[in-house]
């Protein structure tokens, strides 16, 4: 337990240092496991969403993997609004899956056409 907790501080400096670095996030995403939680969805992944279009569908991707896990939809206090105007933004860039994905999230916060 001490060692898993070690690795995710360790994941989290990392991620601190180099916030859209994807790989990283996905690490830090994966190790947290059953505590899952939409804080560690903003903490994994939102300097990455922020920056690309790439990272932005990587974000809504997880929040979608975590609402069907835990029911926990997005909830805007993991929300603030430069991640809004970013998700807004790389919207448009996104087709499919990922479009779907991220036009969830901002639904869900009654964020999309605001």
């Amino acid at each position: 337990m001490e060692r898993r907790e070690n690795d995710l501080s360790a994941l989290r400096q990392n991620l601190k240092q180099d916030p859209t670095n994807l790989e990283l996030a996905t690490r830090y995403w994966t190790a947290v496991g059953d505590s899952q939680s939409g804080g560690c969805v903003r903490d994994a992944y939102r300097g990455a969403a922020i920056a690309s279009s790439i990272g932005a569908a990587t974000f809504a991707r997880a929040y979608r993997e975590l609402f069907l896990c835990s029911g926990e939809g997005p909830r805007m206090a993991y929300f603030d609004e430069p991640l809004i105007q970013a998700l807004k933004g790389h919207l448009l860039q996104l087709t499919g899956e990922d479009h779907s994905n991220v036009e969830w999230v901002l639904q869900t916060l009654g964020v999309l056409n605001k």
